[in-house]
């Protein structure tokens, strides 16, 4: 399996209102969202920010957790992220660790987008033969020439009439359905 990377992006996002906006960061998704990219055998967890504030928190979070011996499990997860300015730098360091460029998938809540959707088996297949960084957005979701940047989109998560989710829940979600060990339901791994 080729190298799997995370984004957590707070600009170009959308806000209630439809408008483009940099959102702020929220303290609990650096280390909830590590520990599930950890879990799941993510290389790394990037948390990006056009806002320099926003990257010093973030990345106090970071060294609060790394530098605390009393918790190695979260010191592992935690030395995955990494803090950056922009979206740019990500896809340049992937490049460079794997030798080629990524795919870029982006992932929304949003149905009937008009960018091309990677079912969730050739997501799969596709994440064994190349490296891929995987974009979440914050907010109400990425702005419009963010999703169409992407390479591909994953499918929205669907369980019913209300769409909410945090960010740090649909990370787990979608993570367990690229990298869990049961795909298909019926025990069998893939």
């Amino acid at each position: 399996m080729r190298g799997l990377y995370i984004a957590l992006l707070h600009y170009p996002m959308v806000d209630r209102e439809g408008k483009v906006v940099a959102t702020a960061l929220t303290p609990i998704n650096v280390p909830d969202i590590a520990r599930t990219a950890c879990t799941y055998g993510v290389r790394r967890y990037f948390v990006v920010t056009p806002l320099g504030t926003q990257r010093r928190i973030a990345e106090r979070l970071r060294d609060f957790w790394v530098q605390d011996e009393k918790w190695p499990l979260r010191q592992q997860a935690l030395r995955l992220v990494e803090v950056r300015e922009e979206l740019e730098q990500c896809y340049r360091e992937v490049e460079e660790e794997e030798g080629e460029p990524p795919e870029v998938w982006g992932t929304s809540g949003r149905v009937g987008l008009p960018y091309p959707i990677l079912g969730w088996e050739e997501a799969r297949r596709r994440l064994r033969e190349r490296p891929v960084l995987l974009l979440f957005g914050t907010g109400n979701g990425m702005a419009e020439e963010l999703l169409a940047a992407c390479d591909y989109l994953l499918p929205p998560l669907r369980a019913g009439g209300y769409n909410n989710l945090s960010v740090r829940a649909a990370v787990a979600i979608i993570l367990d359905r690229l990298k869990g060990e049961d795909h298909d339901g019926n025990g069998r791994s893939h």
